[in-house]
């Protein structure tokens, strides 16, 4: 059962880089092409800015999720790591199912805000889209790092052999 947790881990984590890497490439393409048009050609491509800074955005959201498969989120371990192994473990494990059941109330949310009238008549200046697609990086980025957060807890309670980070 952990190899399948894991396995799925790893498979939403490929996804996630997958995204992560596709929201650089798209935000480092925006901005060459801004500089060239602006400063060579004097006639400055109106989208690009705003083109990657929703990159930026969708960036974020998923790269957390990354982070959070990965234990780069900012934590508190110092006095964790004072405690023996056991209660260790067992912090770890609250402090996950904390984490797990905030991700869930902000996607809750998170899914509100996205269909929320004001937001779906909403258009971008530049590129006159609907910022919704904007705003659906939240619900997206979160509900991965929601999966990630269950995958860690769950690996946490069935891997009690496993010596916690």
């Amino acid at each position: 059962m952990l190899g399948f947790v894991m396995k799925l881990g790893q498979f939403v984590d490929k996804v996630a880089r997958g995204l992560t890497q596709l929201c650089v490439a798209i935000m480092v393409v925006a901005v060459v092409l801004q500089v060239i048009w602006r400063y060579f050609l004097g006639n400055p491509i109106i989208w690009a800015e705003e083109l990657a800074r929703y990159a930026l955005v969708w960036m974020t959201f998923i790269g957390a999720a990354v982070a959070l498969r990965a234990g780069q989120l900012a934590c508190m371990d110092l006095v964790v790591n004072l405690f023996p192994v056991k209660i260790k473990r067992a912090i770890i494990t609250v402090a996950n199912l904390a984490s797990f059941i905030l991700l869930l109330l902000l996607l809750y949310y998170s899914v509100i805000l996205v269909g929320e009238p004001s937001v779906v008549a909403q258009r971008s200046p530049a590129m006159r889209i609907t910022m919704s697609y904007i705003y659906l990086a939240m619900p997206i980025g979160l509900g991965l790092m929601v999966i990630q957060s269950l995958l860690q807890l769950f690996s946490g309670i069935i891997g009690k052999g496993s010596e916690p980070q």
